[in-house]
């Protein structure tokens, strides 16, 4: 059985090819009365959290696929929502948290930092996005998180790694081509750099289910060449 991956993001499409089947999801959304309302709707309006689940199960098919939808008409969630799905995401015991996100909001530090920490405690992996290796942004810039941006001089399967910068992690920032969408036309960026990195951590923590984060950033440490996709 595979290990679970929990993606929050606009939710998943589990019919898309790239997909082809998720284990389960649920949609989080900031309700009337200001708390956090749950349902199991995490179908995607938005496109981007199948693409992000499309790269993990190019390298993983027997990953067990969360789908947590924060992102509903647009790629913006408030910070309730997302430490809800957070939290939630623990709670289910995943063995990787996926975040193609970011939040540079002072307020909610301590809350992130705390979940955070007790997802490192609980060996779960959290991986987040960011815009550059010195970027201070939220969780990707916890020392808990294994942060990630889009650099442009990596090709599929290698990374670079900067190892006394707040982002530790460079990668790869394009997603699964689609037949007959020239690539460049295809969505890009910080979010699918990160989601390549889940995509070697998830390959990894299949073979080696008992490894924690530190094994995860050791694995990643020795991948900076080149590597066939």
């Amino acid at each position: 059985m595979g290990i679970r991956v929990t993606i929050v993001d606009s939710g998943v499409n589990p019919w898309h090819s790239h997909v082809q089947g998720v284990e389960g999801g649920r949609s989080f959304l900031l309700g009337e009365s200001g708390g956090v309302e749950e349902s199991e709707d995490y179908q995607d309006e938005l496109g981007h959290g199948t693409a992000i689940a499309g790269v993990i199960r190019e390298r993983s098919p027997s990953a067990r696929l969360q789908a947590f939808k924060i992102f509903h008409r647009e790629l913006y969630a408030s910070s309730a929502v997302l430490l809800a799905a957070l939290e939630r995401a623990i709670r289910i015991d995943s063995k990787i948290i996926h975040l193609s996100l970011g939040t540079e909001q002072p307020g909610v530090r301590g809350d992130l930092a705390r979940l955070c920490k007790e997802a490192d405690e609980r060996d779960i992996v959290i991986v987040a996005a960011a815009r550059g290796p010195e970027d201070d942004v939220l969780p990707a810039c916890l020392r808990t998180v294994i942060g990630v941006y889009w650099n442009s001089s990596c090709e599929q399967g290698s990374v670079v790694h900067h190892p006394h910068m707040p982002v530790e992690f460079g990668a790869y920032g394009r997603p699964r081509a689609i037949p007959g969408l020239p690539q460049e036309m295809n969505l890009k960026g910080n979010s699918f750099a990160a989601a390549r990195v889940t995509a070697l951590a998830t390959a990894y923590l299949s073979e080696h289910p008992s490894a924690d984060s530190s094994s995860v950033r050791s694995m990643l440490e020795d991948l900076q060449r080149p590597l066939s996709p």
